[in-house]
């Protein structure tokens, strides 16, 4: 028994100096002091947390405080979007569908993003539905169709995305 509360003291601890650490990163991105970001982003993406992932993706995206790196932020992306981070889902289906990893455009990459827009327009992500929406339109990466279409522009809709109620709007 002591041994397990040990343990769970020994838990708590770690997470509570994960969010700490996770709020000061973000809170350093915001002030736009990237290399103190990615000095605590770093070492909490590593230990597996998503939203430090999904960070240190974006300052490999956008080259804050590193150097640009499509190959970094798609590994950052990846591995918070496979923990079900919405965000990184989408970033993760932006950089396929635009031709940013594994050597360009095509119709794999294009199945990648609309996989990857699944997964976050799912979670309730109007980005991602809207993007997904459009994907039904064209039939980029997936069987066109417009009804399918119209189901996730709306949903995006609801949300009060712009693109998506101006779209709708424009029927």
């Amino acid at each position: 028994m002591r041994r397990l509360a040990l343990c769970v003291c020994v838990w708590l601890a770690a997470s509570t100096a994960w969010a700490s650490d996770l709020e000061a990163g973000i809170a350093a991105m915001n002030r736009k002091d990237y290399p103190k970001a990615f000095q605590l982003l770093a070492p909490l993406a590593r230990e597996g947390n998503p939203a430090a992932q999904l960070r240190l993706g974006l300052l490999y995206y956008h080259g804050h405080g590193v150097r640009e790196s499509d190959t970094e932020s798609k590994l950052w992306f990846e591995r918070a979007a496979r923990q079900g981070n919405a965000e990184a889902q989408f970033q993760l289906a932006n950089m396929y569908l635009y031709g940013l990893v594994d050597g360009g455009l095509g119709e794999d990459h294009d199945r990648q993003a609309a996989l990857w827009y699944f997964a976050a327009g799912r979670q309730g992500h109007a980005d991602a539905q809207y993007s997904l929406g459009i994907l039904f339109l064209a039939g980029k990466g997936v069987v066109q169709n417009p009804q399918e279409a119209e189901k996730w522009i709306r949903r995006a809709a609801d949300q009060g995305h712009a693109d998506a109620s101006a779209y709708l709007r424009g029927r």
